[in-house]
């Protein structure tokens, strides 16, 4: 009997053997992107973008919140260049990406953050901070069409009222914030993951490239926490248009 259960275990060991002694998938980023980005490639397609995401932020400095439809955009964008040369190495499609999300404005996100920390000075007047962020009638049509332009025009007439202050919690130290341009969305770049899900709804509308960020007000450590969107650097200032998309449904 034990002769058996040994026999048996041998050819066990003998038929998993050759298995278990194979190297596991692996994902080497100066191989050709048409390896990897294929969806029955050796890695999955996730892993890849969770690659990218963290090429991004140590590229860009920023961080940006993975999801599942951001993973998605990031894919399609990185399929699309390979495309157009399948034997581009990963890393070489990933610094491309890189230097796109930099090259254009780059001060302006610099410029951007350092005026939004100034509201966690307890010292500055929020009220007359806020107030100065209020777009023109020019402002606004400089970055988007008609109708969606003299909507807008009305909507922030009654945003930017006296008393009207954009004011972090005692306890919200930290800023989390995302910059990129009004092109950029509309191409449908990754960092639209990073914005509302209304802005899929104004991209048509965007008739200039400008500088657009969104920003949050967090705890320390947190992710969560008081946040906005449409600080745009247009007509070479900053100015502060929330949520384009409301007016496409009053």
């Amino acid at each position: 009997m034990l002769k058996s259960l040994i026999i048996a275990s041998v050819v066990a060991v003998a038929t998993i053997g050759p298995a278990a002694a194979q190297s596991p998938p692996s994902f080497d980023p100066l191989g050709p992107c048409a390896t990897y980005l294929d969806e029955k490639g050796p890695i999955s397609p996730i892993a890849i973008g969770f690659w990218a995401f963290g090429f991004l932020d140590a590229g860009t400095g920023a961080s940006h919140e993975v999801t599942a439809e951001r993973l998605d955009t990031l894919l399609r964008v990185f399929r699309s260049e390979c495309a157009k040369a399948p034997e581009t190495r990963m890393f070489d499609l990933a610094a491309k990406f890189v230097e796109s999300q930099t090259k254009k404005e780059p001060g302006a996100a610099d410029a951007g953050r350092a005026l939004l920390m100034r509201f966690f000075d307890p010292a500055e007047d929020h009220g007359a901070l806020t107030l100065s962020l209020k777009p023109s009638a020019e402002d606004v049509r400089a970055v988007y069409a008609e109708p969606l332009a003299s909507a807008l025009i009305k909507n922030y007439e009654q945003l930017f009222v006296p008393g009207a202050a954009i004011r972090p919690k005692p306890e919200q130290t930290q800023l989390l914030s995302t910059f990129t341009t009004t092109g950029r969305l509309k191409a449908r770049d990754p960092a639209l993951g990073d914005f509302p899900g209304g802005y899929e709804d104004v991209l048509d509308y965007f008739v200039s490239d400008v500088p657009i960020g969104r920003f949050k007000f967090v705890e320390e450590g947190e992710t969560l926490g008081l946040a906005f969107d449409g600080l745009i650097f247009v007509n070479d200032h900053w100015v502060f248009m929330p949520k384009p998309w409301q007016p496409l449904s009053q």
